[in-house]
C-alpha cells in the first residue's frame, strides 16, 4: 500500500519507519528544512513518567507506559544522568502536597522526598526517576532508521493532505488539520544560563500557573525555562492557530534573540521558587505553537487522540513519549484499511 505522512516531527517520522517496515511504501513530506524542527524541539525536552499529570490519572498512565516504551526504541537518546524534582507551590497550587504524594505513590514507586536548597515557596519536593530527550541525537536516529527502512523523505514540502496520491494518508501535523477546534498556543522557551550548582537538575513546580527549569541536552549550561503564563504570548481556540504577525518569523528557527521575549517576567516568576538564580545568560528564546485540548482546564489531560476519515487518518499528538505507541495504532489502522 502506498502511505503518505505529513508531518516531520517525532510522531510522524516514527510513523513513517514503522509503516515502511511493515511493508508499505511511504513517503514523508515536512515543511521545514529539516526534521523535528518544530514542537518537537520547542518543548522543554522532558521524556515523562507521569509525575507533572496529578489530575489527570489517564494521562499519568499513560506517559508511564509510553515513557517506557520511548526509552526502549530511541535508548540513544534518552539522557539518564540529571536530577528531577517536582515540587507543589505553598500557595496557588491545584494539588495540595499530601494529595500530590499520594498521587506519586499510586504510580507505583520511584519518588524520593527529597527538599532541595535550590527550591523555596514550596510545600514538598520529591525527586524523581525521569530523564531528558536529546533531540539532535534522536533526528539522527530517525534520519537513519528512514533512510534504511526505504521511506522518501521530501523536506521544504508544504502539502495538502487532501491532494496527495495515496491510499493511507497518516497527518501528523500537530493539531493542524484537526476536525473540532483546538486550544492554540504560541508559546516561548528561554534557554538561560545558570550556575554550576543547577548544573543536570530540572524542576517543575506545580501545580497550576507556574514554572519549570529544565537543562537542555547538548547545550552545557544551559537551561530551559518555561512558565505556564508567561511564556504563552497569543492564544486561539479554533481549527487552525492565529499568530500575530510580530511572532510568525519567530516560528520554529531555533533559539533566537528578539524583542518579543518574555523571559524577564518568565525569570521573575522562577525566583518566586528557585534560589540562587543570579543574572542568568540569555541564550535564545524557542518559539513554536502548542496544540491542546480546549476544555481540559480541571484535569489538563494531554491524551493522544485519533480520528479515521476514510483513507486519511489524524493523529493529534499527546507528550512527546507517545510517538511509539501511536505508530504502532497507526500501523494497526493500516492493515485493517488493507483488509478491508
Amino acid at each position: 500500500m502506498r502511505a503518505a505522512v505529513v508531518g516531520g516531527g517525532v510522531y510522524g517520522c516514527t510513523v513513517a519507519v514503522d509503516l515502511a517496515h511493515a511493508g508499505h511504501q511511504v513517503d514523508l513530506y515536512e515543511r521545514h528544512r529539516a526534521l523535528l524542527l518544530g514542537a518537537t524541539r520547542g518543548n522543554q525536552g522532558r521524556l515523562h513518567a507521569g509525575y507533572h499529570y496529578p489530575r489527570s490519572s489517564a494521562t499519568a498512565a499513560a506517559a508511564r507506559v509510553d515513557a517506557a516504551g520511548f526509552a526502549a526504541r530511541f535508548p540513544a537518546a534518552v539522557d539518564r544522568s540529571g536530577r528531577h524534582c517536582y515540587a507543589v507551590a505553598k500557595q496557588g497550587s491545584l494539588t495540595t502536597a499530601q494529595a500530590y504524594l499520594a498521587f506519586c505513590d499510586s504510580l507505583g514507586g520511584g519518588h524520593v522526598v527529597a527538599d532541595s536548597p535550590l527550591l523555596q515557596g514550596t510545600s514538598v519536593a520529591v525527586r524523581v526517576p525521569e530523564a531528558f530527550i536529546d533531540v539532535d541525537t534522536l533526528r539522527a536516529q530517525l534520519r537513519l532508521e528512514l533512510a534504511a527502512a526505504g521511506a522518501r523523505v521530501h523536506l521544504g514540502r508544504e502539502v495538502d493532505p487532501g491532494t496527495l496520491d495515496a491510499d493511507l494518508v497518516v497527518v501528523a501535523t500537530y493539531g493542524r488539520g484537526w476536525p473540532v477546534p483546538l486550544r492554540w498556543e504560541v508559546c516561548e522557551v528561554a534557554l538561560v544560563g545558570l550556575g554550576a550548582h543547577y548544573a543536570r537538575r530540572s524542576f517543575v513546580v506545580m501545580d497550576g500557573e507556574f514554572t519549570s527549569l529544565d537543562p537542555v541536552p547538548g547545550r552545557p549550561g544551559a537551561h530551559a525555562l518555561y512558565d505556564v503564563a508567561e511564556s504563552v504570548h497569543a492564544a486561539n481556540v479554533g481549527l487552525a492557530p492565529v499568530v500575530p504577525d510580530h511572532l510568525a518569523a519567530l516560528l520554529d528557527r531555533g533559539p533566537v534573540f528578539t524583542e518579543h521575549t518574555r523571559r524577564e517576567a518568565m525569570l521573575a516568576g522562577a525566583r518566586r521558587y528557585f534560589c540562587r538564580l543570579g543574572m542568568p545568560v540569555h541564550h535564545g528564546s524557542l518559539f513554536t505553537v502548542r496544540a491542546v485540548l480546549p476544555d481540559v482546564d480541571a484535569t489538563d489531560a494531554r491524551p493522544t487522540l485519533y480520528h479515521r476519515d476514510g483513507r486519511t487518518v489524524h493523529v493529534l499528538a499527546g507528550k512527546i513519549d507517545g510517538a511509539v505507541a501511536a505508530a504502532e495504532r497507526v500501523v494497526t489502522l493500516a492493515g485493517d484499511l488493507v483488509s478491508a
